[in-house]
């Protein structure tokens, strides 16, 4: 008998209806602790219905497994096709492997049993999918070898070893939540420790050797915006212009947590977004599951917070920005859909006007805020930056600009600026800096550290 398109239809359905309810009671509870009546009572469904669709609670998991995995690869994929950097994907690759892993622990503990005992899973298309990490992680290798951002080392061998050391790293952390301050600690170690060990002594030959670039940005992250110019060749002064503090109330980001199982949709327009609203639910010591909400990101940086924090992604725009977001969200599907947006105090409210005018009920609630930091705080690089000649000032936010001024006391901007290269990440940032009367000579197009940091290379080529 031949089944019509319908009926086969609606049998997809049911079988992705089925995947969707059990992924999160695999992911809330111990694999011996689901079994199929439960799974079919959250999909209203006779628990017979189900053995249609998977012969056992094994193959219902392993498919959950499968999928999930195919959406891991894909976005890889894309980040690796899009091409910020090598160290960017290498960054990400880690990550997001190794937050897989950490998420569903039952699958990583089936896998490695029959990986290690050379057996067959008798799950090939799993199999087939690890293969292709290897092979993903195996040209990132190559790519950073050829353009000497990496050591001349075996991409294979190589390739094997890091897998071998995130799968090593997530066994001893077996048991721990996602948000572990040991795990978490482990998780920047892990990273580390793969980079430092095959970054490139010869890196420095990349196009900034003998610039000295002056860095402005937030105490916390200088360090690791610094690095993308000194692999470079450059010294890097930075000067912490900003320092992130807790918001004067969290009154309305607690209210907002109190009903957040109404909200459909968060977005998050920043890594310290991520980082804050993340800390305030485990102050009320709350383990959510971000798999029921659609989560936008803006941003590599702060999608790369969110893995970290155990986050799954479903949005992350071409353009890093408000309007960004806005051109990838079906605007005429919002009416009546609730969205919580984690943001600064200071936050612009360019989303919520956009999304509320088109019927969403949008909560913008203030997780951190802003301040200017002590002269004590940054006083050894201040004395840096009077020692040196800075070829290039770096702002990445107009905060940065608006506070630098304040800092060093800058009566006169445009005549102080006068004879100095201005790089702004953006042109936002841009606007902010010339309306000062102070020229930007810089602008990337890709609007993240690595695409200032190119910028400042291909300015530096043309004046030669």
């Amino acid at each position: 008998m031949i089944e019509t398109r319908s009926k086969m239809q609606s049998k997809q359905n049911k079988r992705e209806l089925i995947l969707e309810i059990a992924a999160p009671l695999f992911s809330a509870n111990d694999f011996h602790e689901v079994n199929m009546e439960l799974v079919a009572k959250k999909a209203d469904i006779a628990k017979g219905t189900i053995y249609n669709y998977f012969k056992s609670k094994e193959e219902l998991y392993f498919s959950i497994i499968d999928t999930r995995l195919s959406k891991l690869i894909n976005e890889l994929q894309k980040k690796i096709d899009e091409q910020v950097s090598v160290l960017e994907d290498l960054n990400g690759l880690i990550l997001h492997v190794f937050m897989f892993m950490m998420k569903y622990q039952n699958f990583f503990l089936l896998f490695q049993r029959t990986r290690l005992k050379l057996q067959s899973s008798n799950h090939i298309e799993i199999e087939d999918k690890m293969s292709q990490l290897k092979v993903m992680l195996f040209n990132i290798i190559k790519e950073g070898i050829e353009t000497k951002v990496f050591r001349q080392v075996d991409p294979c061998l190589t390739s094997d070893i890091i897998l071998g050391i995130i799968y090593s790293t997530v066994q001893r952390n077996i048991g721990k939540d996602l948000y572990d301050d040991i795990l978490i600690g482990e998780r920047q170690y892990l990273v580390d420790f793969i980079k430092d060990g095959i970054l490139s002594p010869e890196s420095d030959e990349s196009g900034l050797s003998g610039k000295t670039i002056l860095l402005t940005r937030t105490l916390g992250q200088s360090e690791e915006s610094a690095l993308a110019f000194t692999l470079r060749g450059a010294e890097v002064i930075t000067i912490p212009t900003l320092k992130i503090v807790p918001p004067s109330s969290w009154r309305k980001c607690d209210e907002a947590i109190e009903e957040l199982e109404t909200f459909n949709s968060i977005i998050f327009a920043s890594a310290n977004a991520v980082k804050w609203f993340t800390k305030r639910l485990k102050y009320h010591e709350l383990k959510i599951d971000f798999g029921l909400y659609n989560i936008i990101a803006v941003g590599p940086k702060t999608e790369a917070e969110c893995l970290s924090n155990g986050i799954h992604v479903n949005l992350v725009p071409k353009e890093f920005s408000s309007s960004g977001v806005l051109k990838e969200i079906d605007l005429s599907e919002v009416k009546g859909k609730k969205f919580l947006i984690p943001q600064s105090e200071i936050g612009r409210d360019e989303l919520s006007i956009a999304l509320s005018s088109k019927g969403a009920i949008v909560n913008s609630v203030p997780v951190y805020d802003i301040a200017v930091p002590e002269l004590s705080e940054i006083q050894e690089a201040v004395l840096k930056m009077q020692n040196g000649n800075i070829d290039v000032f770096v702002f990445t936010s107009p905060s940065t600009f608006n506070n630098y001024l304040k800092i060093f006391a800058v009566k006169e901007p445009a005549k102080y600026f006068e004879s100095e290269v201005i790089a702004a990440i953006g042109p936002t940032t841009k606007n902010a800096i010339e309306s000062f009367g102070v020229e930007v000579k810089i602008l990337p197009t890709e609007h993240t550290i690595e695409g200032l940091v190119n910028s400042v290379i291909n300015y530096f080529k043309k004046e030669k």
